[in-house]
């Protein structure tokens, strides 16, 4: 891998354009050191045609694009075959794809790592991660199948600590390494680069197509300010970080303070938004809508406990059985008689006529008795009686 790389550059007015002045025709330079770049076995050499940003110091990049090297083991003034990297192999249409599995079932084990200074027991590193593969791969049938795997709890860190980048990889014994790179923004630090190295075994890639062939596949994350220098992030949630359309890394369990560790203990934690999310308001309904108990909601069909609307009325009955009157024609009467009231009503007393006919009728019959008699007697000779009386009369 290359360890350093540093760049020269003149400041000129076409390149630089609003510098300070004093800054023309003056010479710059842009350093990284103990760095992972282009990792590659030693026998091979490493080749990427794609575009590759690399960040040297903080809000400085440099972009790579043609690229070969091999620095160790090179024969015939030739480069040795070469290991590409994964964005200028991009698997071809799979004729049957097989999906990855569920990533957050099993959880992956989570380890507990350290890096440490040249020479000494202070760490410079601390990380704790679980992290499962899922890693696009074609077989001998030419179709595109997944091997998910996971950062073993046990695997074997080493790195290095620089004033703006820091790296840990973390070695499994199953022929593959995980390498992740932190640079620092506006005093934050975030995740620069991920990078898995992994030999196509057949206990992780069975039936591959280029079996025992050694890859590896990059990431370059936004920059996104994790946390202050000093300070630890943390993210228990799952974070997803693409390799490729097909291939991805998921981080479970994740905290990590790669600048500034002060005894070896972890600062103060940043913790990430998926950690912080809570739960929405609940959906009971609210006291206003429910209703109230002395609430009681009448028959619309009842009904009104009243005398029905025709009862004055001679020679009908009024009924409402369902709510509808329906008006019938009986024999004449002096009576009404609703059926929808549960009253009691007493019989009709005698009226006015019917007094006046009872006293009348006797008084008639006994005048008309008198006037007989006395007509009777005037025949009989007791004429001046009669006049006066009937005078009186």
């Amino acid at each position: 891998y290359l360890s350093d790389f540093e760049v020269w550059y003149v400041y000129t007015e076409s390149r630089f354009p609003d510098a300070l002045p004093s800054l023309y025709n003056t010479r710059g330079s842009e350093k990284a050191s103990d760095i992972q770049w282009f990792q590659a076995p030693e026998v091979n050499s490493y080749l990427c045609r794609a575009e590759q940003r690399k960040t040297l110091q903080q809000n400085v990049d440099i972009l790579l694009n043609d690229l070969q090297l091999q620095p160790f083991e090179v024969k015939h003034n030739d480069f040795s075959t070469p290991m590409e990297c994964a964005m200028d192999s991009t698997p071809a249409p799979p004729v049957h794809t097989t999906p990855p599995l569920p990533t957050t079932t099993p959880a992956p084990p989570v380890g507990h790592f350290n890096v440490t200074k040249n020479g000494t027991t202070d760490a410079c590193i601390l990380l704790q991660l679980g992290a499962q593969f899922s890693i696009a791969y074609e077989t001998e049938m030419n179709t595109t199948e997944h091997a998910v795997f996971y950062l073993p709890a046990d695997a074997n860190p080493s790195g290095f600590c620089g004033p703006n980048i820091t790296g840990i990889t973390l070695t499994s014994a199953y022929d593959y390494s995980f390498y992740v790179q932190f640079g620092i923004t506006d005093d934050q630090f975030g995740i620069f680069e991920l990078m898995l190295t992994f030999a196509m075994k057949p206990l992780l890639f069975p039936d591959a197509k280029d079996a025992n062939s050694t890859r590896f596949i990059q990431a370059f994350p936004q920059p996104e300010p994790l946390a202050h220098l000093g300070d630890s992030y943390r993210c228990n949630k799952a974070q997803t970080f693409n390799f490729n359309n097909l291939s991805n890394v998921v981080f479970f369990d994740f905290k990590v303070q790669p600048f500034q560790v002060t005894n070896n203990t972890f600062g103060d934690e940043t913790v990430c938004d998926l950690d912080k999310t809570t739960p929405g308001p609940t959906t009971a309904p609210q006291a206003t809508t429910t209703p109230q108990a002395t609430t009681t909601l009448e028959p619309t069909t009842a009904p009104p406990e009243t005398t029905p609307v025709n009862s004055t009325s001679t020679g009908f009955t009024t009924t409402a059985p369902d709510n509808t009157t329906t008006a019938a024609p009986t024999t004449p009467t002096m009576t009404t008689t609703p059926v929808s009231t549960t009253k009691s009503v007493s019989p009709p007393g005698p009226s006015g006529g019917v007094i006046a006919a009872a006293v009348l009728v006797p008084l008639i019959v006994i005048i008309l008795a008198v006037a007989g008699l006395l007509y009777y007697r005037k025949r009989r000779g007791g004429g001046d009686r009669y006049t006066r009386f009937g005078g009186a009369l």
